[in-house]
């Protein structure tokens, strides 16, 4: 038995599981204050692989390899308590957190297991029957009824959430033989909680909910209204709801044996991860599970956006600008409306999240690379240099008050549209080619075309969220931005604002979890309820700063916002 010297030695560590639609992550963090922590010598692993299949949204529960999603994500857990348990260093693992891509629901039969892909869904979903059922509901309620749904639910009717997703699960003949085995809905972090601690179900937390458009994000309950519009079977499959921190607590962690069909049944994971149990061999507290957070919630507090000033912008695969805000479940902060175009998701008790999200960011420069056969890294990074010297000559022209002629502009919705239009059928679609054109105009205008969507909300969140007399910051954060230099430049010439990347921050939705985790962990200690006092703004580490170069850019962007906004008016008749 260890002494009570060996134990405060020990070094309390935070495993973080960050499930995106191109990856799997597990990284272990040391947890050195109430809300600080670092990496941990090493101890992470990374596989590369989809969750989500495009159009459908479907969650890939048998991935492309063959294998199971499930069996990947523990795969990657193990990766990282073998690295810790080959460490020199004596430590503890006090809790295990999630940030999965939302929205995700998954549903699963009386013993928990998953009833198969077709009863999945995810923000990925853009079908054309999803789509009529969204036109459907908008007819049916009228715009009155949508517009006070949009301010209680904080997301607009659209195929990216689960409202009509479900309804066009349930109505789907194909789909009864599935529908008729569902006892709940999960989320993929509801589920791997329940597979490893032996149960069939968990919650799912206040974050999670808040992403599928059907939680008020007022009340932190499923929105009656939004749920009446459910069949009724599906109604009866919904979930129970608390806070990511509330329900898995050191007495329901890791069981033993399993409860379900067949009780008697050891749980494997009781001696594949003992480190996980949460309680030692003495009864005292060891390892507490919680439940899922939404990654764009993650992403920022990661990347230290914890109050107004500071708005942060994620590329990754998808594409997103946000801005925490204070606000406690009921309080209603002065009545505060939600930006038409633009999304409010509870983070937690204490805090929402208001912003607004691209299906395509990354993803967009990922199909512009294959498209122009630029998939050899060197060719990637000559191209880009040549975008650079092409963005500097039409910076100098505009300098004189002329803009180019062969100026190309895209509307970069490959997967339609969520913020700001929220328009379903939106496609990709190009302007201003010509015979002159080359690939680093085409290449370009992709990488402009993200940056302009992203300032069509970051000029909805100024307008809208209180952020005082002084300029916000844009903090910067996913691996497409952290790797080019010139995109963090075009954004911060694009917006006027300084762009700020903190290198200590790279994997910020992973820190971002362990955070939460740790805040968690230091509020149930200092038995307090408000997340707001221990959330304090601090950068400790080095940050590589963009300024935007005014006046020199501001009537190109000018120009270029506006060549944008009249394609997309133009071609969304046809949409």
């Amino acid at each position: 038995m260890l002494s009570t010297k060996d134990r405060v030695a020990k070094k309390e560590l935070i495993l973080t599981i960050d499930i995106g639609s191109s990856s799997i992550r597990c990284a272990a963090h040391e947890v050195i204050g109430k809300n600080e922590v670092v990496s941990f010598v090493d101890c992470h692993s990374a596989r590369k692989l989809r969750t989500v299949e495009p159009i459908t949204g479907k969650i890939m529960l048998q991935t492309e390899k063959g294998t199971d999603l499930h069996e990947e994500i523990d795969g990657v857990i193990d990766d990282v308590l073998k690295k810790i348990r080959n460490s020199s260093v004596d430590v503890k693992v006090v809790g295990i957190g999630f940030a999965t891509f939302c929205m995700n629901l998954i549903a699963v039969d009386m013993n928990g297991q998953p009833v198969g892909k077709d009863a999945t869904l995810s923000y990925a979903c853009s079908s054309s029957e999803v789509t009529n059922e969204c036109e459907w509901l908008k007819s049916h309620i009228g715009i009155e009824k949508e517009d006070a749904l949009y301010q209680r639910t904080g997301t607009p009717l659209h195929s990216s959430y689960a409202l009509p997703q479900l309804r066009q699960f349930y109505s789907n003949p194909t789909m009864s033989s599935l529908a008729d085995r569902i006892v709940v809905w999960q989320t993929l972090s509801s589920s791997c909680l329940s597979r490893w601690r032996g149960i069939p179900f968990s919650h799912v937390s206040f974050s999670e909910a808040s992403w599928t458009g059907l939680l008020n994000f007022r009340t932190c309950e499923w929105d009656k209204e939004a749920v009446s519009l459910l069949p009724e079977e599906c109604q009866q499959h919904m979930p129970p709801l608390c806070d990511f921190s509330d329900e898995v607590m050191p007495s329901g962690g890791m069981r033993c044996q399993k409860i379900g069909e067949n009780n008697m049944e050891g749980n494997p994971y009781w001696d594949r991860w003992p480190e996980l149990r949460g309680t030692d061999e003495n009864g005292n507290p060891r390892c507490r599970l919680f439940l899922g957070l939404g990654d764009g919630a993650c992403a920022n507090i990661g990347s230290n956006c914890w109050d107004n000033q500071k708005f942060s912008v994620t590329i990754g695969t998808s594409a997103a600008a946000r801005v925490r805000v204070p606000m406690s479940i009921g309080n209603t902060v002065d009545n505060f409306y939600v930006p038409q175009g633009l999304f409010c998701y509870r983070i937690d008790r204490s805090h929402v999240l208001v912003g607004g999200a691209l299906t395509d960011g990354g993803s967009v420069i990922e199909w512009a690379r294959n498209l122009l056969n630029l998939e050899d890294e060197d060719d990637f990074a000559a191209c880009v240099a040549e975008v650079e010297n092409l963005l500097n000559q039409e910076y100098e022209r505009c300098l004189d008050g002329f803009l180019s002629p062969s100026a190309v502009s895209v509307a970069p919705f490959l997967s339609g549209e969520r913020s700001i239009g929220f328009r379903d059928g939106a496609s990709f679609c190009v302007s201003g080619l010509t015979r002159n054109s080359t690939r680093a105009h085409f290449l370009k205008a992709c990488f402009e075309g993200v940056i302009l969507r992203l300032q069509a909300i970051l000029r909805l969140l100024q307008k809208g969220v209180e952020i005082g007399k002084r300029k916000p910051r844009i903090v910067v954060s996913g691996a497409a931005l952290e790797k080019n230099a010139l995109w963090r430049q075009m954004l911060a010439d694009c917006s006027g604002l300084q762009v700020q990347y903190d290198t200590f921050s790279e994997e910020g939705t992973s820190r971002g979890v362990a955070m939460m985790v740790a805040v968690s962990l230091a509020m149930e200690r200092d038995m307090s309820t408000d997340s707001r006092i221990y959330l304090i703004n601090e950068t400790k580490g080095e940050s590589v700063y963009s300024s935007p170069r005014l006046p020199i850019t501001e009537s190109y962007w000018a120009i270029a916002i506006e060549d944008q906004d009249s394609l997309i008016d133009a071609v969304s008749q046809i949409w």
